[in-house]
């Protein structure tokens, strides 16, 4: 797979990307401007928007553009490829993402329950529904990891409701990576 991509654009000039360890580096010259910048993978969100011609690589701290890229240019089949592996790489550099195996210690039911509570009880129950249906489903079996890994795919897709659910249900920062790093 390609880790660089040179896209010419007639009318909006040319875009080079490509990658470096944990960034994605890119040029862009145009008529009116030149731009130069380098973004770390983990702030992207892996799943693009496209909108006409464009598709872009958002921020997850801002939800900011920060990749823009020209959709098929330079051919398709390289086009995908490239999106392909750079979805990759943000998913592989994603370490604030929690995940059922950062967990260590067991699960009860009463942790679960106390997190469906404060979650109920200081966020909108409507607008988290999908993760609340998947702690109620956790509650029946706490130690099922497929029921947890649920739970964590949905948390993991909730977006800018991620900081409120981490707030309000410190269950979900025992399921964060440990960033101690052994000497």
């Amino acid at each position: 797979m390609t880790n660089r991509i040179v896209q010419e654009h007639p009318d909006r000039g040319s875009r080079e990307f490509w990658l470096v360890d944990d960034m994605i580096e890119y040029k862009i010259k145009s008529e009116f401007a030149n731009e130069e910048l380098s973004v770390v993978l983990s702030v992207l969100n892996p799943k693009p928007v496209i909108d006409g011609e464009m598709m872009y690589f958002l921020s997850e701290v801002n939800r900011e553009a920060l990749i823009k890229l020209f959709v098929d240019l330079p051919d398709a089949e390289t086009f995908a490829k490239f999106v392909s592996l750079l979805q990759q790489r943000i998913k592989e550099e994603a370490f604030g993402q929690i995940n059922a195996v950062n967990r260590k210690s067991e699960i009860t039911q009463e942790q679960v329950d106390t997190t469906i509570h404060m979650l109920e009880t200081y966020l909108d129950p409507a607008t988290i529904e999908p993760l609340l249906a998947t702690l109620r489903n956790l509650s029946e079996d706490p130690n099922n990891r497929d029921r947890l890994d649920k739970v964590v795919a949905v948390f993991n897709d909730l977006g800018l409701q991620q900081g409120a659910v981490l707030t309000y249900a410190p269950f979900f920062t025992t399921l964060l990576p440990n960033a101690d790093v052994d000497s």
